[in-house]
């Protein structure tokens, strides 16, 4: 029998300092070389390393199979492969055959498995004469055949020499060159089976060293963003509009971005290409504040209540009922909030004078004052008061009975007295005494004498009427006498000489028949709208809580048969604003509910989106012309516009306006106010209507004096169509002085 070949004890002693000596080696060629070479550098160490693992291998067979009685798939696990197994375990059967099982202890079991010719030869080169009944382990080849370069037969093993990029002990395990260091790619690395390949992201290309990548320039391409502007970024491009649109990829153009369905206005908001504008309640007090998207209070006392607005038929003009509020008005979206009062500008002395009656509040010419005095004997009439305005025209009182009977009215016309009378029948007018209406203080008295009426000024008679009759007439057992001062009891076309019923004047220390009137005082006490500004200058009053409006026509019918209308608006305002907000002029169409032209203060520039003192003179919600202005400095200013076929110029002091518009956009604007002047059309000054806020530029009520000329005819607020009652016609409040 063959001398065994089971190592020794100094040997097994040798083994795990072999191995662990090899070990080392290996790691420390790891470290040093790349993982394709080191795997290519450990491979012949493993095969040499095999003659320490079979002194191995014999104490697992004598552990497994010779001191126990040891299965195929034990035996399996000792060989670790199916060729030295299978040479093995028949043999193995024989010895247990002849010798019995290993657990009867029979010396010659051992033996008999532990024989060269039981097991694989210890050495990798011993020859194959060695066993000849040893199988060749390469036939057939167990290694991957993708992934090996040569199959190696060992003596009852084997061994896989791999390809490159291949890995395991059957060289079928891909060896993943990304996990390490990307495989030397600056971007993407793609690993694949026995290989990899780098790649690059996206606006990026592989340069020629097919590692590392280079930005690719989209916008070399004209038709990268088509109308955009393209700019290019590293590994991308990016397509640029101007402010207000956004660039769509599908369309390669770029679109205007609705600002408004973002909701950045706090009540209004209207789109235009490019940008938006937000508009405020000005009817309901509002403008737009510093930031152009919420609103702010516009002025003291701001806003009025709903019953204390435009009321009355006369305040709806061309419809019998107000309505509901139209389009464009949105209420506040952040609920009720307190209001502040934010004080105008320029503050206007409207201190009010409780011993005064104001005789204007009346726009209708009905009297502010109605008195009836009855007398048990016959009785004449005596009347004195103080009298104040700058009106030309207007009734100060009527005295006497009713309109067929005998009476008398005391009116003013070119700012003179005048007393229109009628005594049994026969009418009579008369004028005669000095120009009152500077706004100076004067007193004034009526008195009745036996056949005489006499009118004085300042205790000067300059008027002295015989009549045939008394006023106090008898009815019932008693002489009655209707008095009404700033009005008249029947309409003025009944009078002797018509005329303009509305006095924009103010009366104080009145004396009606020797003093039988104090419940007079009382009630004016109790009333600030009955009471007259304590001061007052030339010009009329725009408190900020109506308009006036008038009917004109502004087209010119040519005398010659079958020439074409013309059509013009001059307008020229002379003002001294208390706000830096409102309505100084106005077209308004009645049927389309639209404000064809409208001239107005407004403190802020839309389209710049810049808080600004300007007037803005505008066709329907398009300005057409905008020129600065100093509001608050308390002056005078004049503001002239002038609008023809071809031509809208706005001036301010004698500089001219910036247009905002182009020569073929201020054509077709035009040609928008001249469609709407063919229509019928009124005449507003001081405020609009009830429209849409995004009717016009500004819809806020004007505060502050001012007096307008429309197509050289000075505007006479006693003539409108409708004036609110607010609004005084002839006079206005001064500027209040500066504090020391």
């Amino acid at each position: 029998m063959a001398p065994s070949l089971s190592p020794g004890p100094a040997a097994l002693r040798r083994a795990p300092q072999l191995l662990l000596l090899l070990l080392a080696a290996e790691c420390a060629l790891a470290a040093l070389l790349p993982a394709r070479e080191a795997t290519q550098f450990l491979r012949p160490r493993q095969r040499r390393a095999f003659q320490v693992f079979e002194e191995a291998k014999q104490g697992h067979l004598e552990r497994e199979c010779v001191e126990e009685l040891c299965s195929r798939e034990e035996a399996r696990e000792v060989f670790e492969n199916d060729p030295e197994t299978d040479y093995f375990y028949p043999r193995y059967l024989d010895c247990i055959n002849k010798y019995g099982s290993p657990y009867t202890k029979n010396s010659g079991f051992a033996t008999c498995v532990q024989s060269p010719a039981m097991t694989t030869s210890t050495s990798p080169d011993a020859p194959r004469t060695q066993h000849p009944d040893l199988p060749d382990q390469c036939t057939p080849n167990p290694c991957d055949r993708k992934g090996t370069q040569a199959c190696q037969d060992l003596m009852g093993n084997f061994f896989c020499l791999c390809k490159a990029g291949w890995g395991g002990r059957l060289c079928d395990k891909d060896v993943n060159e990304c996990s390490q260091e990307n495989g030397g790619c600056l971007q993407i690395c793609h690993n694949k089976p026995g290989s990899f390949h780098c790649s690059c992201h996206s606006g990026f290309e592989l340069s020629s060293d097919g590692r590392t990548c280079q930005d690719i320039d989209e916008c070399a391409d004209s038709e990268a963003c088509g109308e955009a502007r393209c700019k290019n970024l590293p590994g991308s491009y990016s397509c640029l509009c101007d402010e207000g649109f956004a660039y769509s990829s599908q369309e390669k153009a770029c679109r205007d971005v609705d600002e408004c369905l973002q909701g950045r206005c706090e009540q209004v908001c209207v789109n235009s290409p490019g940008s938006y504008t937000c508009h405020c309640d000005g009817r309901g007090g509002l403008k737009l504040s510093q930031d152009m998207d919420t609103c702010e209070q516009l002025e003291a006392g701001w806003p009025l209540p709903r019953h204390r607005r435009d009321s009355g038929p006369a305040a709806r003009p061309g419809r019998g009922a107000q309505g509901s509020r139209s389009e464009g008005h949105i209420p506040d979206r952040r609920g009720p909030r307190p209001w502040q009062d934010i004080l105008p500008c320029v503050p206007f002395s409207v201190a009010k004078s409780v011993k005064s009656l104001y005789l204007g509040r009346m726009f209708s010419g009905t009297p502010v004052i109605r008195l009836r005095f009855k007398r048990l004997q016959p009785t004449r009439l005596v009347a004195e008061f103080d009298f104040r305005t700058f009106d030309p025209e207007g009734i100060l009182l009527f005295a006497g009975g009713h309109q067929d009977s005998t009476w008398i009215v005391l009116a003013l016309r070119a700012g003179r007295l005048e007393l229109q009378l009628r005594y049994n029948g026969v009418g009579r007018v008369t004028s005669s005494g000095p120009v009152i209406n500077h706004g100076m203080w004067q007193t004034i008295s009526v008195e009745e004498l036996a056949r005489n009426l006499v009118i004085k000024v300042n205790r000067d008679a300059v008027m002295k009427i015989a009549v045939a009759g008394d006023l106090f007439q008898p009815e019932r057992g008693l002489y009655h006498l209707n008095l009404t001062v700033g009005g008249i009891p029947f309409h003025e076309k009944d009078l002797v000489q018509p005329i303009n019923p509305r006095l924009d004047g103010c009366m104080r220390s009145w004396n009606w028949l020797n003093g039988e009137d104090t419940t007079i005082q009382e009630t004016v006490k109790v009333n600030t709208r009955m009471q007259c500004f304590s001061v007052t200058e030339r010009g009329s009053f725009y408190p900020g809580s109506g308009f006036a409006f008038y009917s004109l026509d502004y087209m010119r019918t040519p005398l010659d048969v079958g020439t074409e209308s013309t059509w013009e608006v001059e307008v020229v305002a002379h003002i001294r604003p208390a706000a830096d907000t409102g309505v100084l002029f106005a077209l308004w169409a009645p049927d389309l509910r639209a404000v064809p032209l409208s001239v107005a203060l407004v403190d802020y520039h839309s389209t710049k989106k810049l808080k600004k003192q300007l007037v803005v003179l505008a066709v329907e919600h398009t300005a057409l012309a905008l020129m600065e202005i100093k509001v608050c400095d308390g002056q005078e200013h004049v503001v002239t516009v002038s609008l023809r076929d071809g031509e809208a110029t706005l001036e301010v002091d004698g500089t001219r306006g910036q247009s905002e518009v182009s020569a073929a956009q201020l054509q077709e604007r035009l040609a928008v106010l001249e469609r709407h002047l063919r229509s019928p059309v009124l005449t507003f000054a001081g405020g609009l209507p009830d429209v849409p806020v995004t009717s016009a530029p500004v819809t806020a009520f004007y505060r502050g004096c001012m007096t307008l000329e429309v197509n050289r005819r000075l505007l006479d607020l006693d003539e409108a169509a409708y004036k609110h009652s607010d609004i005084t016609a002839h006079s206005c409040p001064p500027v209040e002085p500066a504090a020391a």
